[in-house]
């Protein structure tokens, strides 16, 4: 990783120019006002703007767009705060995104009391009005509607003010009653945690596919990206992005920031969240305040931002900025990598345990890397491919069952995706390899040891006797394809008769059976 200063290299804005892409910082305020439990006018300390006009292209309002800030009183509007935004990102060539217009919060007392929804829709249609107006042709792009559904998702829209007030069809009102208000404005909506919960990513993705189908004006889903302590499967983001960018909308990364306690791997998360963004087609990327200063967290200690509370940069700096510069670093369209499969190779087995590994020799490189399996993405990582030729990666599998995988990948940058070899790994030995069952009942008397033996092939994580398919004994085994594992029981007082043994070996993709073994007690 680079060293940790800004003057080492070009500013996040700078390279974010370069890419043509905005890379902006939410969590910006001006407003004099307290009543969000904040503190007053950020930019009482120079620094301030100096870091935002320096390291950004674009600002959105911490709190100043959310009702109760803007309207604090009925027909009484507060727009010192967001005047000041505007003009200072006038005055640095920076774009607005006005955030957020209605949420679960910050919703006034005099709203809350307008019980008739005639009178409640009224007020929506007004503030819209007065707001949007105002600012017409200043906002790059407006969160109409933030965080419609419960903090876990599976439960559907969440029953918040607007809903109770104006009906389950709340969110596509809003938003027509905002692009009546004001016919060129950008109109998104905005959620959190949906890259983390699927049941819902998948709500959030039922409700928007539904307003494209029925005409809402609606031009893009912006992603909050909270993140605690890890960050996203790699993959979750493209897919999501593509989901969208499939049904004619635009995706933004809207509140990026990482909640942990070790600055290492709070740099992973953000460099990796960006890098594939970018690599997925993100053409609009904020953070959620860039310092610690004032920082927002709900996890207690923690410290979120790029920058600490002196303005200073972190490791989460350098890791965004170098996300950008590989992005954006070469050219030309990366040079075609080749895919090869361990399978088979370190011990003989198909097991489904197994790497693919992709070579890049020589050439061009690509600042992401996506693998595919079966055609369904599995697999991403960020590259370096600033000043270098040829790169590497490896993702491992486990515990595959007997089947065909065929896998291929992609290696991206800012000119353009270039498609891998592919290979197929056909796996056949997942299940344990047959056990071997003995005993040493050489005296007939009844009491013995019976002992299981796999010499070879794939482990069992478990095992089982039976005598006269009734199990007398199991316990686990520890795995090390393809070395040999064993397990024995002690028995005592069997019967007098003839009698038949067995052992099951188990894992995860299936159970084989020892073949019989005769024990005769006299």
């Amino acid at each position: 990783m680079a060293d940790n200063t800004t003057d080492s290299g070009p500013t996040i804005r700078e390279l974010a120019e370069q890419a043509g892409i905005l890379f902006g910082s939410g969590s910006v305020k001006a407003s004099e006002s307290t009543t969000d439990d904040r503190p007053a006018d950020y930019f009482t300390d120079p620094r301030y703007g100096a870091t935002l006009s320096e390291q950004f292209n674009s600002l959105s309002p911490e709190n100043e767009f959310k009702w109760n800030m803007v309207q604090p009183e009925e027909g009484v509007f507060d727009f010192a705060g967001l005047d000041h935004l505007v003009a200072f990102a006038q005055e640095h060539d920076m774009e607005v995104k006005a955030h957020s217009g209605i949420s679960r919060s910050f919703n006034p007392d005099y709203l809350v009391a307008k019980t008739d929804p005639a009178e409640f829709r009224a007020a929506v249609v007004e503030h819209f009005e007065t707001i949007m107006q105002r600012y017409s042709g200043k906002m790059d792009r407006w969160d109409i509607v933030t965080e419609m559904f419960t903090t876990f998702g599976g439960e559907g829209l969440e029953h918040n003010l607007f809903y109770e007030r104006m009906g389950p069809d709340y969110v596509a009102e809003t938003l027509r009653i905002a692009h009546a208000a004001d016919p060129t404005a950008k109109l998104f909506i905005n959620e959190n945690m949906v890259e983390f919960y699927p049941a819902k990513r998948q709500e959030l993705y039922d409700l928007v596919a539904g307003m494209v189908a029925d005409g809402v004006p609606l031009d893009g889903v912006a992603l909050q990206m909270h993140e605690t302590y890890v960050g996203p499967t790699p993959g979750v983001l493209t897919d999501i992005i593509n989901d969208y960018r499939a049904l004619g909308l635009e995706v933004t990364i809207a509140e990026l920031d990482v909640h942990t306690y070790d600055p290492i791997s709070q740099a992973q998360i953000y460099g990796d969240v960006v890098a594939e963004a970018l690599a997925a087609g993100a053409t609009d990327i904020s953070v959620w305040g860039f310092t610690d200063k004032h920082l927002y967290t709900w996890l207690p200690g923690a410290k979120p931002t790029m920058f600490d509370e002196e303005f200073n940069p972190k490791p989460a700096y350098v890791a965004v900025r170098d996300a950008l510069k590989s992005y954006i670093h070469n050219g030309s369209a990366p040079s075609a990598a080749v895919l090869s499969s361990t399978a088979g190779w370190a011990n003989g087995l198909r097991d489904g345990n197994y790497n693919i590994e992709m070579n890049l020799w020589h050439g061009t490189p690509g600042s992401y890397y996506r693998l595919y399996e079966n055609d369904v993405l599995v697999d991403g990582q960020r590259l370096d491919a600033v000043d270098v030729t040829s790169q590497t990666a490896s993702t491992g599998f486990s515990g595959k069952a007997n089947g065909t995988y065929t896998y291929r990948a992609e290696l991206i940058n800012s000119e353009g995706v270039t498609h891998t070899s592919s290979v197929t790994v056909t796996v056949t030995d997942a299940a344990p390899a047959q056990p071997v069952v003995s005993t040493d009942n050489w005296d007939r008397d009844g009491n013995f040891i019976a002992t299981a033996n796999l010499w070879w092939g794939t482990n069992a994580t478990s095992y089982a006797f039976f005598l006269d398919g009734v199990e007398v004994g199991a316990g686990e085994l520890s795995a090390a394809t393809p070395n040999a594992q064993n397990a024995s029981l002690t028995l005592e007082g069997v019967a007098r008769g003839t009698h038949t043994l067995t052992v099951t070996f188990t894992n995860t993709n299936g159970s084989t059976s020892s073949e019989p073994v005769v024990v005769t007690v006299d």
